[in-house]
């Protein structure tokens, strides 16, 4: 059967736009999402004195400008998927004309909040800024209460940067849905590929190494000054126990040549905002920790514009000829590619926490 590429997409109030180029990029790690479409110049100017004719030196303008919708569906033989949709952020007259758009973080930068609260929930503090916008909540956002919580004339992007660092939340959209949690605390689609034979490339998909476990501790300090330091309770795995074997090993006979003891060569500090729940706490150091002594593959997969994927899915692996390579991976972020040379969606893959131990 042949394939062909078939596009859908729409910008302000013109549809069936037909581009030279279109790029997209989208992240669980970050709650702006991006997209780039290039288009022929000529096509899309129009007069903006109808009356005149071109002969009369009637002056032209183009068509679309920012903040116009943006909607941008792609695929093969007419099978359209969702890739991206947003505003137009920024309009670049060169030769050919390049749309800058952003997701629905976009409708944030304007917004101004101001507001103090000694006990809220994430998403009711959400509730409250996303108030007149386009934008959803996830139904998949857990109840997590947070206290004294003060915002002053701050953007609303400037909010979810504070959920992200000071509450080491996950804060990201899918289209106009905002999801704020932990990082897989939401129900998660499996997609299933197979190297060789429904993906392009695999050359940057590796296994990670991993010299020395690294203990994560949250730390906490509250308005009165008080320190609350919560590590991982988690069990080591065998690999994990050889690991802390050999680093100990290592360095002992680093002490015994220069005599010195480093204390914390192998901790990492994460601050928290005070108030947190302790569960809550525990499960985002025991992700950390997981994540930190991860060894297994991580890495970028090429595919086709088929299987359609989301960030936040699992892709699940076979391996084919590299059998080491079949398990179950978190999509981290997805960028793709659509135009006369073809399609491709390049998603990064990385651990994911669903009883894994990250050692396989």
């Amino acid at each position: 059967m042949a394939f062909y590429l078939t596009s859908q997409i729409k910008i302000g109030d013109y549809e069936n736009i037909k581009p030279n180029k279109v790029s997209w990029k989208t992240d669980v790690n970050s709650f702006v999402d991006s997209c780039i479409i290039t288009l022929p110049r000529k096509t899309h100017l129009v007069n903006e004195f109808p009356d005149q004719t071109e002969d009369l030196g009637g002056k032209k303008i183009y068509q679309f400008k920012e903040g116009d919708k943006v909607s941008v569906l792609l695929g093969y033989n007419k099978r359209f998927h969702k890739r991206f949709e947003g505003f137009v952020r920024n309009v670049k007259m060169g030769i050919p004309v390049e749309l800058e758009c952003e997701g629905y973080g976009y409708q944030l930068y304007d917004i101004i909040f101001n507001k103090t609260y000694s006990t809220v929930t994430v998403k009711q503090l959400l509730t409250d800024l996303t108030a007149g916008t386009e934008i959803i909540l996830s139904p998949e956002m857990a109840d997590i209460p947070l206290k004294n919580v003060r915002f002053k004339n701050a953007t609303g992007i400037q909010v979810l940067e504070y959920l992200k660092k000071e509450c080491q939340l996950a804060v990201y959209f899918n289209f106009n849905e905002l999801f704020v949690g932990t990082l897989f605390g939401k129900v998660q689609k499996h997609v299933k590929v197979k190297i060789g034979w429904n993906t392009v490339k695999d050359d940057d998909f590796q296994k990670r190494k991993v010299d020395k476990n690294v203990k994560i501790v949250v730390r906490e300090k509250d308005k009165r000054g008080e320190v609350t330091k919560t590590k991982n309770n988690l069990k080591k795995t065998d690999e994990e126990k050889k690991r802390d074997r050999i680093a100990r090993e290592k360095k002992r006979q680093q002490n015994a040549q220069n005599r010195i003891v480093r204390k914390y060569d192998d901790q990492k500090e994460v601050k928290i905002k005070a108030g947190i729940p302790a569960k809550l706490v525990q499960e985002i150091v025991n992700r950390l920790q997981l994540k930190e002594n991860y060894a297994g593959y991580e890495g970028s997969l090429q595919l086709f514009l088929e299987p359609h994927v989301d960030k936040g899915m699992v892709l699940e692996v076979n391996g084919g000829m590299y059998h080491e390579k079949t398990g179950d991976y978190f999509i981290e972020s997805i960028s793709g590619e659509y135009g006369m040379s073809g399609g491709r969606q390049t998603v990064n893959l990385g651990f994911l926490w669903n009883g894994n131990t990250g050692t396989n």
